[in-house]
């Protein structure tokens, strides 16, 4: 059978390990990401996701038509979604950060992503807009709740976090933190402490380092995105496995 590309047009939807809304959820997938479906049926669709490959079951109500390719993304933690240009209505959703889109009208400071569905225009950058500081875009979501497998500003897991820092930054990485530690920069070597912006290893765990000797990770001890010294952590749960350095 030969593989159809769709869009999320939910503003957000969980991949599941099997078709039942009761299945763990391996990711989360974002407004406009674009899907390869192998297989389809009224209710679920078998999905890979084209920004990192993730596969797994989606609601097939969550997508459409993959239509023109975006051509901004949400530079916004989390924008509200109206039904007309006007901030007096009640908002009908919200997208988080780096959903895609294609804006067309523009009216009263609102883009028009779709039939009577606007954001605030100043929420969207084009696609390709580079923050290269991924230590300033991850600080953004401390205090975010930690969610596993979840991707938004709503809840989000350790990898996601770095994902979506270093997505911000131009930097394409795996969703999971074992292909991050495979694949991302350089293994620093001896026993030096992190330096900001390092990437920190435990299994199945991972953080960014930040300034004074403290990490920046979501993470379910705090059970949201928190920063602490590097220090209680080791204590906490032992000694990083590997630190690496991008660049």
């Amino acid at each position: 059978m030969t593989a159809t590309r769709m869009r999320v047009a939910a503003p957000s939807a969980f991949l599941r390990k099997r078709p039942d809304d009761k299945a763990e959820a391996l990711t989360e997938l974002l407004f406009g990401e674009e899907v390869s479906v192998m297989f389809s049926r009224s209710d679920w669709a078998e999905i890979e996701n084209l920004t990192d490959g993730y596969k797994g079951f989606l609601p097939a109500a969550a997508l459409s038509e993959a239509g023109p390719s975006p051509t901004h993304q949400v530079v916004a933690l989390r924008t509200l979604a109206y039904p007309e240009p006007n901030l007096r209505v009640p908002p009908i959703g919200a997208l988080s950060f780096l959903s895609r889109a294609r804006p067309g009208a523009e009216r009263n400071g609102f883009a028009e992503l779709a039939s009577d569905v606007w954001i605030p225009a100043g929420h969207l950058a084009p696609i390709g807009t580079v923050e290269p500081n991924h230590i300033k875009t991850a600080k953004r979501f401390v205090e975010v709740p930690y969610l596993w497998g979840g991707r938004t500003a709503l809840g989000l897991d350790c990898s996601a976090l770095v994902q979506l820092s270093l997505a911000a930054a131009g930097i394409a990485a795996p969703r999971d933190s074992g292909p991050q530690r495979a694949s991302l920069g350089h293994r620093v070597l001896g026993d030096a402490p992190p330096r900001a912006g390092d990437l920190v290893f435990w299994p199945g765990h991972v953080a960014i380092a930040v300034e004074d000797g403290n990490i920046l990770h979501a993470n379910a001890h705090h059970m949201a995105v928190a920063v602490e010294p590097l220090a209680t952590m080791v204590r906490r749960v032992g000694p990083a496995l590997e630190v690496r350095r991008l660049g």
